[in-house]
C-alpha cells in the first residue's frame, strides 16, 4: 500500500501542479510555437524579398548594360525604396554610379556612391562604394575629399587599390613624392601584374636629387 499510496500521491501532486500551472505551461508551449512559426515566416519572408530584390537587380544590370537610363532609374528607385534593407539597394546605387560615369556625369555618380555608402550594411560593400567614391571625387577635381576618405584604417584586402587611389589623388594635387610613395606601396601589395599601375608610377619618374645630394 505504501508504494501505491506513494504513486497515487505523485499522480495527485502532478494533477495539482497541472491545475495550478497548466495554463502557464500551455501558454509557454503556444508562445514557443508562435515564436518558431514567426521566425520561420520571417526567414521565409526575408528570403522571398531577397529573391525578388535579386531579380530586380539583375534587370537593373541588364538595363545598365543596354544603356537604358529610364528603365535603370525605375528599377533603382524600386530597389532603394522597397528593398532598402537588402544588399541589392546599395548594389543598385553602385550600378547607377557606373551608368553616370559612362555618361560623364560625375556629380550624379558621386550622389549615387554616397547613397551606396549609406545603404551598405556590410563592411566590404561599404568600402567598395567608398573606394569608387574616392575615384570619382579625384576625377571631379576633389582630390582633398578623396584623401579624406582614403586616409583612414581600411581592410587589408583593399591596400593596393586604396594606395593606388591615394597616389592618383596626390598626383592630382601635384604632390609627386607622396604619389610615388603611394604607388610604390600599391605595387608591393598588388595581387597581379598591375600594368596600368606600373605605367602611372613610371610616368612620375624618380624623385629629383636635392641640391645637397647633387653637390656631393
Amino acid at each position: 500500500m505504501t508504494d501505491y499510496a506513494t504513486d497515487e500521491q505523485k499522480v495527485e501532486e502532478l494533477k495539482k501542479w497541472w491545475n495550478e500551472n497548466g495554463n502557464y505551461l500551455i501558454g509557454g508551449v503556444v508562445l514557443g510555437l508562435a515564436i518558431l512559426f514567426g521566425w520561420n515566416w520571417w526567414k521565409d519572408y526575408k528570403e522571398e524579398r531577397a529573391r525578388t530584390a535579386s531579380g530586380l537587380f539583375l534587370q537593373l544590370e541588364q538595363a545598365v548594360a543596354a544603356a537604358d537610363d529610364e528603365r535603370a532609374r525605375v528599377l533603382e528607385s524600386q530597389l532603394t525604396g522597397d528593398y532598402g534593407a537588402t544588399p541589392y539597394a546599395a548594389a543598385a546605387e553602385l550600378a547607377m554610379a557606373k551608368l553616370a560615369v559612362d555618361r560623364n556625369d560625375l556629380g550624379a555618380a558621386e550622389l549615387y556612391l554616397r547613397s551606396a555608402v549609406e545603404l551598405a550594411d556590410q563592411d566590404e560593400l561599404r568600402e567598395l562604394a567608398e573606394l569608387r567614391l574616392a575615384h570619382v571625387l579625384t576625377a571631379a577635381g576633389k582630390s582633398g575629399d578623396a584623401l579624406a576618405i582614403l586616409d583612414r584604417e581600411w581592410n587589408a584586402a583593399w591596400t593596393s587599390l586604396r594606395e593606388e587611389l591615394r597616389g592618383d589623388a596626390y598626383a592630382a594635387q601635384g604632390k609627386l613624392e607622396e604619389a610615388r610613395q603611394a604607388y610604390d606601396k600599391a605595387l608591393l601589395t598588388a595581387g597581379g601584374p598591375a600594368s596600368f599601375l606600373r605605367f602611372k608610377r613610371d610616368a612620375l619618374g624618380d624623385a629629383p636629387a636635392s641640391a645637397g645630394e647633387g653637390a656631393s
